[in-house]
């Protein structure tokens, strides 16, 4: 069974990090910590969204469809735009993504540092698909109810593909991995074995403490842990890489109705599909500008790496329903409401770590040296498995959107739309830590989040379109934790820009093309601290780094009308 975790908070800096409750006041965390669980902020990052992909023609147009409908995006922001097809459309939108994530405040991670880093860069390139799927008519007649129509569509609602990196030299011996892996094994009395040896456990968030000692990170005697391969005169040269990998895609089947040509009607139900996955790398090197002796110090670690594993896969369930009004040929509003999409993950985690340590001195433990009077150590904890009875189990957030259309002179249409996320309703419903909730962090941290989407089309010649468009989305962090330190890093403040050429071939074939950039900014974040509430002297603490995230999406929809 897995340990309780608790919060801690400070005025002056709010880490937000869940904990195994110890006797002392120290709270642990970073990117390297906390990996073995669904985090709040986990949570968080897999419901954010601001809407943005879709067919190439409602990129193009920043996705401000929510009155304008008719497009395979209706189904996921506003399902009445299905009523508004006049017949039968299937279409197909791949898509290909460049990432780049740069990290201020880092230093440069050169070549030959790391080599462990090296498989590791702040940009990915990923080709996928943002739509595809048929809207089909399934009535047409003369009556109040002009047509019915039902859609079977797959959307993008996510995507997490992305890698940043930082490096830090010089950073004082106090301020390294194996100190906080020592003040953790110390603060929760961590045992050994009567035979030296030391298990992983049934507790995940103790692995990482687990594998320091089997690579010498860290020792034990009976007066409790201590650090006996790193000198009090070295410096440490500290490097970090996160990978993460997947999407969220909604399967919706959605059905539209067209009264008199007025009022539209939809509703859908959504089933959406979570891959995500997160490895996170840290290393560390130990740098002496003269060796201590081997008598002072028989056995000087060189170098750590220290990988972990986590993916989170499942499934989702939403409802959606819209009404659009035609009150006028050229005016076109429309409203529609999500419900909170309920969500049931499993988490799997895993974690290794390999090391190099010098025997300096004549070897006085009698280990298995290499010719140079080297040894390396490396360990792996296996896999952990959260999943069927004990799967994590949580409630995202509600939506309510509006929109208006204006078409001008028949060949220019103008949309825009706003929409409101109550970010700080997102629930944890169920998990397998007895006792777990992240409601008042929720509660605290979080506010509503608004998103603007505008966009334009203009038919220059009759089968030729040009379209721009623009995303807004407004940090959904409440103002006194603007400034705070989580975990991991916390999407805030998003913006596209977009544009489009549609091409109508004939009646029935069309192709759409379109770019669209996005930079996303997020929290600021450190790579591990260990912060005692009592004596701040005693905190240990990584540099403070920050990653924006710079995302080029190139997507071609071709689609065929009958």
């Amino acid at each position: 069974m897995r340990k309780i975790y608790t919060i801690f908070a400070s005025i002056a800096l709010v880490f937000g990090t869940w904990h195994h409750a110890s006797s002392q006041s120290v709270d642990f965390g970073g990117t390297v910590m906390n990996n073995d669980i669904l985090g709040w902020g986990d949570m968080y990052s897999l419901t954010f969204t601001s809407h943005n992909y879709g067919t190439a023609r409602s990129m193009g147009m920043g996705n401000a469809f929510t009155a304008l409908g008719a497009d395979m995006v209706s189904a996921t922001l506003n399902p009445a735009g299905i009523g508004m097809y006049v017949g039968s459309d299937v279409s197909i939108s791949p898509i290909m993504q460049f990432t780049k994530s740069p990290t201020s405040n880092s230093d440069p991670v050169y070549e030959g540092v790391a080599k462990r880093d090296q498989e590791y860069k702040d940009h990915t390139e990923r080709f996928g698909f943002s739509s595809l799927g048929g809207v089909f008519s399934i009535y047409r007649g003369t009556g109040v109810l002009t047509n019915f129509n039902m859609g079977v569509v797959y959307n993008r609602i996510a995507d997490f593909n992305q890698s940043y990196r930082s490096g830090s030299y010089g950073n004082p011996y106090t301020q390294s991995m194996a100190n906080v892996f020592c003040t953790l094994s110390n603060v929760d009395d961590l045992q050994t074995l009567p035979d030296g040896k030391m298990p992983f456990g049934n507790d995940p968030y103790y692995w990482g403490a687990v594998l320091a000692y089997k690579n010498g990170l860290t020792n034990k005697d009976d007066q409790g842990w201590f650090i006996d391969r790193i000198g009090n005169t070295a410096t440490i040269d500290q490097f970090s890489a996160t990978e993460t990998r997947g999407s969220v895609g909604e399967y919706d089947i959605s059905f539209g109705f067209n009264f008199i040509d007025r009022i539209y009607v939809g509703a859908t139900i959504g089933f959406q599909s979570v891959d995500y996955r997160r490895n996170v790398y840290y290393g560390e090197d130990y740098i002496y500008d003269e060796y201590p002796s081997g008598s002072d110090m028989p056995y000087q670690l060189e170098y750590m790496n220290y990988l972990q594993r986590t993916e989170l896969t499942g499934m989702g369930i939403n409802f959606k329903v819209g009404v659009t009004a035609r009150p006028v040929d050229w005016l076109r509003l429309g409203v529609a409401y999500h419900s909170p999409t309920y969500y049931t993950l499993s988490l799997f985690y895993d974690a290794e770590m390999w090391s190099r340590t010098f025997s300096a001195g004549d070897n006085p433990d009698g280990y298995d040296l290499g010719p140079f009077g080297y040894m390396n150590d490396s360990a792996y904890s296996g896999i952990w498995e959260d999943s069927g009875d004990y799967a994590w189990r949580f409630r995202s957030p509600s939506r309510l959107l509006f929109g208006g259309a204006v078409t001008l002179l028949k060949r220019i249409i103008i949309s825009a739309d706003y929409e409101r996320s109550w970010y700080q309703s997102t629930r944890l419903r169920r998990s397998p830590i007895a006792g777990l909730s992240y409601t008042d962090i929720m509660k605290d941290a979080f506010k509503g989040g608004n998103t603007v989407r505008v966009g334009a089309e203009a038919y220059v010649l009759p089968f030729l379109a040009l379209r721009a468009g623009y995303i807004w989305s407004g940090s959904t962090l409440r103002d006194d934790y603007a400034d705070a330190i989580f975990t991991h890093p916390i999407p805030t403040v998003s913006s596209y820009i977009t544009c489009g050429v549609g091409i109508k071939f004939s009646q029935s074939v069309y192709l759409d093309l379109a770019y669209q950039y996005n930079s996303t900014k997020s929290s600021s974040y450190m790579s591990f601290y260990a912060v005692d509430s009592v004596d701040a002297m005693q905190n240990i603490e990584s540099r403070l780094f920050n990653t924006t995230t710079d995302r080029h999406i190139a997507v071609v929809t071709l689609g065929f009308r009958f």
